[in-house]
């Protein structure tokens, strides 16, 4: 079992790809969207495998350099992409009232690295992390959560139990927001007339994720 540094919780790379880089992002989300080349699970997300992702010399560059900042800022050098998702944000898919908009954390615990495509302000609807209290252990939580965790809220997280205040994580276009998913995160809320484009890169890392026996999956099934 792998033991994450508990004091990265999440980090703020400023300027990390450059501004040329950023261009050829650009012009291939565009042509990725209006082509409409891979599957698709929602309306305003797109979904390439890792076998989709490192075929694509723009997108390969970009997950190669990611990988090594994790390897070499947080010591994970086996690190796993599950697959990357270009993300089109707009006012009609916010509801501030439901998950993710609600500060929670994920039953998959992964790594995410989020790549800005444009300066994201507040307006933009950026991504909010914040810290943990001491005495609340995530890890159990999320260990322990049963397969209808989503509609009974269990993997929400009650604002006395993040220290401070969550941050919008603002930046500029090159900007990638790194983060465990076991750290307090929350969607912005996006306003009218405004759009976020972002890509995320989500990695797993082996026997970070306990499986579930057979018998407990068929048991789960009655006992929900």
């Amino acid at each position: 079992m792998h033991n994450i540094n508990i004091n990265f919780g999440f980090i703020h790379q400023e300027k990390f790809i450059k501004t040329e880089e950023v261009e050829a992002l650009n012009n291939k989300f565009e042509y990725i969207n209006n082509k409409k080349l891979y599957s698709s699970p929602c309306d305003h997300i797109i979904q390439l495998t890792p076998k989709e992702t490192y075929i694509d010399p723009v997108f390969e560059r970009v997950c190669k350099k990611i990988e090594h900042f994790f390897a070499n800022n947080i010591g994970l050098t086996d690190l796993k992409l599950a697959k990357l998702w270009l993300v089109t944000s707009q006012n009609k898919n916010t509801d501030s009232s439901i998950l993710p908009y609600i500060p929670h954390f994920d039953k998959h615990r992964c790594l995410k690295a989020m790549v800005y495509l444009h300066d994201v302000t507040e307006k933009h609807g950026p991504i909010h992390l914040g810290q943990i209290s001491n005495h609340v252990n995530i890890e159990n939580r999320r260990n322990e959560l049963p397969s209808n965790y989503k509609a009974l809220g269990l993997n929400i997280i009650n604002e006395e139990d993040i220290l401070d205040k969550m941050i919008p994580m603002t930046g500029l276009a090159g900007d990638v927001v790194f983060f465990d998913t076991n750290a307090p995160h929350k969607a912005g809320i996006v306003k009218k007339d405004h759009e976020r484009r972002v890509l995320r890169f989500d990695f797993d890392l082996d026997g970070l994720n306990a499986k579930s026996s057979f018998i407990k999956r068929v048991l789960s099934r009655f006992y929900k």
